[in-house]
């Protein structure tokens, strides 16, 4: 048999991506949250029977009904099997909807991910704890494998070469894989109009030269051809902040954004101004800090970054009131709290890890056209867009000034042909996308043939 994939995961939908490749063994590269088919069904009140989850999640379509996939636990009896359905399981880097699900797989399937990813993740989870889903649990006997670019190993007797990419996220990777039949490639999500883009150059002429035959390919942004940068992004902020004179400005950067958090920090520095970042921004810059990675990781320990003591629980800083690493992190880092901020604003810039953090600034009291900049992706499902109308009626209670400065995270369809373009693949199959059909467009003049997939549908590589 040749080599087969089959995409359960990010089939004309953005993210989820579980695709699954087959040629005598079994390997899921990515098995991510798919938040269209999750938000169809389940809320933060109408959630998921603890008891019954797995079962649940297959009834919906939220993750394949695929025998010997799952922890025994939590899935139904009709999906036992005494033997594992997949061999492996490689996770492209550390966002939720490329990784969220892995943790329901059943424990003798091991995982593979960047020593970055891990550090990230772990890092995560200590923070936002889902035990029903989590990869590390203490007890568990999966084994997790880390890679690092120059890597090679195998599983299922197919061969992966990790090789870096810029994304929004560090340890991000795109996968070469050495079948029997051929070579494949899958870009995971990338970019090249960000910080490192040189990075996703670098698996490009990886591709060129290991005669990358198939290319399974992100196309978030296929139909886009705007790129702004990251040094777009600090001019921009800088273009506020420069005009706040004594008014607090606050930055919404997502935790995981760690790109963008040193843009925000640069921009604090560029208008003498001092950052206090989230707990949960402090914590990781603590894991990637302590951690052996090639990451350049700014330090608090020069008191140029302070971490913002939020007030939880009784409202009175009490040591209770903090989960462990929230307190670890108040002990050993500069800090600096509410009152402090709400009497000297034009000192410091708000930086939240996410946007309903704008509630703490009601204690803070903004002096009125106070800049609330919120520095990531607009929202794009109808139940983002109501937050958001939240989030915007708080902006005007509080007399703030809304802006809107970001970069994404993925190419844009300009820079995604022109990857193509450079691979010259026999074959792309587009994922991570709502228009796969864009490709087939884009590409009509080139030799290249789009494989347009269909959830659950196996296509035929070699």
């Amino acid at each position: 048999m040749g080599l087969r994939a089959t995409v359960y995961g990010g089939a004309g939908r953005i993210g989820g991506n579980k695709i699954l490749l087959e040629e005598g063994g079994r390997v899921f590269l990515d098995f991510g949250v798919d938040f269209s088919a999750r938000n169809a069904y389940f809320s933060m009140f109408l959630r998921p029977r603890s008891f019954s989850l797995v079962e649940d999640y297959v009834l919906t379509g939220v993750i394949p009904a695929l025998k010997g996939l799952y922890g025994e636990e939590t899935a139904p009896t009709y999906l036992h099997s005494k033997t594992p359905f997949a061999d492996a399981v490689i996770i492209s880097h550390a966002h939720l909807d490329h990784y969220g699900h892995a943790g329901l797989l059943r424990p003798d399937i091991p995982v593979y991910m960047g020593e970055g990813t891990k550090v990230l993740l772990e890092a995560r989870e200590e923070v936002r704890p889902n035990r029903n889903e989590s990869l590390f649990e203490e007890d568990s006997e999966r084994e997790i494998h880390v890679f690092r670019t120059g890597d090679v190993f195998e599983a299922a007797g197919m061969k992966f070469k990790p090789v870096h990419v810029d994304h929004s996220v560090p340890a991000s990777y795109g996968l070469i894989v050495e079948a029997g039949s051929g070579v494949l490639a899958y870009t995971g999500d990338i970019r090249a109009h960000g910080p490192r883009k040189d990075m996703t150059q670098d698996f490009v002429e990886a591709c060129v030269k290991e005669g990358v035959e198939t290319l399974v390919v992100e196309g978030t942004r296929i139909d886009e051809t705007e790129n702004r940068s990251e040094d777009d992004v600090r001019a921009g902020m800088n273009a506020v902040v420069g005009k706040a004179g004594d008014r607090l400005v606050s930055v919404v950067v997502g935790m995981m954004d760690f790109d963008r958090l040193r843009t925000v920090l640069q921009v604090a520095e560029d208008n003498d101004r001092l950052p206090a970042i989230s707990l949960h921004h402090a914590h990781i810059l603590n894991k990637l800090g302590g951690a052996n990675l090639r990451i350049k990781v700014p330090s608090m320990r020069d008191d140029k970054i302070l971490v913002y003591l939020e007030r939880r629980g009784s409202g009175t800083y009490a040591k209770s009131d903090y989960q462990k690493w929230m307190a670890a992190l108040a002990e050993s880092s500069p800090t600096v709290k509410e009152e402090e901020v709400r009497t000297n604003q034009s000192k410091y810039i708000m930086v939240l890890s996410k946007s309903e953090d704008i509630i703490d600034l009601a204690s803070i009291k903004p002096a009125a056209g106070s800049p609330f900049i919120l520095s990531t992706s607009e929202p794009h499902s109808e139940e983002q867009v109501i937050e958001m109308d939240k989030i915007k009626n708080w902006v005007e209670l509080l007399q703030l000034r809304y802006h809107h400065i970001h970069s994404s995270g993925h190419a844009s369809g300009t820079h995604i042909i022109k990857t193509i373009k450079q691979i010259q693949p026999r074959q792309v199959i587009p994922v991570h996308t709502e228009h796969p059909e864009v490709f087939a467009k884009l590409l009509e003049c080139e030799k290249t043939k789009v494989l347009i997939p269909r959830s659950g549908e196996p296509l035929e590589i070699f």
